[in-house]
């Protein structure tokens, strides 16, 4: 199955997009100010993502570290572990993983 474009006009090369005239105007220069501006907040941006990955990864193995310390065998050889902890070890690895994801 293939498409087929109908149109009413004859096929003729376009010579206006053939030659193209080159422009006169030369790119602006841009302000030494602004760009060190633009530089300073893209460094605070990248710092601020770089701290939510850090303690992001240190919460999680904190939080593993805890269910670890709160998980027990019984008796009769069964293993309680404690969710909990675990639950706030996937939350701060998914903020790990947001961090990384958008840096």
């Amino acid at each position: 199955m293939s498409l087929v474009l109908v149109s009413s006009e004859p096929s003729e090369p376009d010579q206006k997009t053939a030659t193209t005239a080159p422009t006169d105007t030369p790119m602006a220069t841009p302000d030494p100010a602004t760009l060190a501006e633009k530089n300073r907040q893209e460094e605070q941006v990248l710092k601020k993502r770089f701290i939510g990955m850090v303690l992001g990864l240190v919460f999680a193995h904190v939080y593993v570290a805890l269910a670890l310390a709160y998980s027990y065998m019984d008796d009769h050889n069964h293993l309680h572990t404690c969710w909990l902890p675990l639950l706030g070890a996937f939350i701060c690895g998914m903020i790990f993983v947001f961090h990384v994801s958008i840096s």
